[in-house]
């Protein structure tokens, strides 16, 4: 499965499935790969598929800067391997209410998104085509 399927949430089933078929499969273990979301660029890991979270209403946002730069982004509770840049500012906010700062890989230094606060919370608003899904088995 592709990083931005994941991100997105699209359903996929295992080839030759049907509804018929799933309530014997229940029954039978099942063995689930884990996978975690990495920097594209040199691979670090960053991410968990698990710690996708909505704000505003929504996983995934498109905003563009004031420099005209377009970025779909996904929202997270929590990263590894990333590095905070700058001191936090609203200017420019997408979402009201919270500062931001550039985050980074920390092995590589590519941008990967920017981590938002509030008084009483915190996210991680990660640029979905600077992540790419590396499965763990």
């Amino acid at each position: 499965m592709r990083a931005s399927q994941l991100l997105r949430g699209d359903p996929t089933s295992a080839p030759g499935t049907n509804d018929d078929a799933r309530a014997e499969d229940d029954a039978a273990p099942t063995t689930r790969h884990a996978s975690f979301l990495a920097c594209a660029q040199c691979g670090q890991r960053v991410t968990v598929p698990s710690a996708r979270v909505e704000v505003g209403g929504a996983h995934l946002h498109t905003f563009t800067n004031p420099h005209g730069l377009r970025f779909h982004i996904g929202c997270f509770a929590s990263v590894a391997g990333c590095v905070v840049e700058g001191e936090p500012t609203t200017y420019w906010t997408w979402f009201p209410g919270y500062a931001w700062q550039v985050e980074n890989c920390g092995s590589c230094r590519e941008h990967l998104g920017w981590r938002f606060e509030s008084a009483a919370d915190v996210f991680h608003g990660l640029v979905l085509d600077r992540l790419i899904e590396v499965d763990e088995s």
